[in-house]
């Protein structure tokens, strides 16, 4: 095989989400020609696929210095340094992707996503409508986008993305999850649920529509669903510390406190710092019998200044 079979090969394997083969078609191709930058550009992002940082930065290295204008080079190697810890330089390359090739619609949609991690979600807005202007059939932009709008509490535009997005590709699982959490935020409860459900038959692994599939029913009070759905959440994810809270809290309030303790005791310490981890602990502590403990715990979170304090003091009022 050629230098060009492995590469298309390797492309190929990619789409079906057979990293390990794509990663070998992309070696081969790199031995046979060690300056194409393009298979060192593949086989770079083949690694960071499969987590593998260093090996990734080096094979991207390698591809910037055969090819320093490649935009998809410097669009993989800014994700990778992001992932490792280097934002700033991260960002620095990414942005120099979209300079490199303006018609680089992966590049702006990369861009935009790292830009909403930022919290800058001007920016992140423009970049996922660069990104959709130059492929405006690509569904997983209009999620994007609607993300970037759905941040700026713009929930009608971003449910207006979402569907966009559907028309397109009604098997998108991040579409309806995040049409049901922006459902969810706009206190639309049915929609919430209807979306959520569909996105978790498409991706049942999809921990965050999950969560807010919880969430739902929870406010229609439906603990038991809730309950179950923070499980599935923990058995997925074991040390998920949002779900092993929240679902401490709805064991504390079905009077299982045996197994609450011993979710709140899975916690980890910075975990446990959180102002309503503490007020539990300490409503646990007294239902447990150690009233004094209990107390220490809930007079120190009463002087602070949360929600969470109000509460504590307003428990502690009630034993004196």
């Amino acid at each position: 095989m050629t230098v060009a079979d492995h590469l298309q090969q390797g492309v190929a394997a990619l789409s079906q989400g057979n990293v390990t083969a794509a990663e070998n078609h992309f070696q081969a191709a790199v031995d046979i020609d060690p300056d194409n930058a393009n298979a060192h550009n593949n086989l770079g992002f083949a690694l960071a696929q499969q987590q593998q940082w260093q090996p990734a930065l080096i094979h991207l290295r390698s591809a910037l210095s055969l090819d320093p204008d490649s935009s998809m080079a410097h669009c993989n190697i800014g994700q990778v340094l992001i992932a490792t810890g280097d934002t700033n330089t991260g960002m620095a390359h990414i942005e120099t992707a979209v300079q490199k090739n303006p018609e680089n619609a992966i590049a702006w949609d990369t861009l935009a996503r790292f830009r909403v991690l930022a919290a800058d979600f001007t920016t992140a807005e423009y970049a996922a409508q660069r990104a959709i202007g130059i492929a405006p059939e690509e569904s997983s932009f209009y999620v994007r986008l609607g993300i970037t709008q759905a941040a700026q509490r713009r929930f009608k535009d971003a449910l207006s993305q979402y569907q966009k997005a559907l028309e397109l590709n009604p098997s998108n699982s991040e579409a309806w999850a995040q049409a049901g959490i922006t459902s969810f935020m706009m206190n639309n409860i049915g929609d919430a649920k209807e979306a959520l459900q569909r996105a978790l038959v498409l991706n049942p692994s999809d921990t965050n529509a999950r969560r807010h599939l919880a969430l739902a029913v929870l406010t229609q009070g439906d603990k038991e669903a809730a309950i179950e759905h923070f499980q599935t959440i923990l058995e997925q994810t074991p040390d998920d510390q949002s779900a092993i809270l929240e679902l401490a809290v709805l064991y504390i309030s079905e009077y299982l406190d045996s197994e609450a303790r011993a979710l709140l005791n899975r916690l980890a310490e910075a975990s446990k710092k959180s102002p309503r981890c503490r007020y539990y602990h300490g409503l646990l502590l007294r239902r447990e019998g150690f009233t004094e403990e209990a107390e220490e715990v809930l007079n120190a979170l009463a002087q602070e200044d949360n929600d969470y304090a109000i509460r504590a003091a307003r428990l502690t009022e009630t034993v004196h």
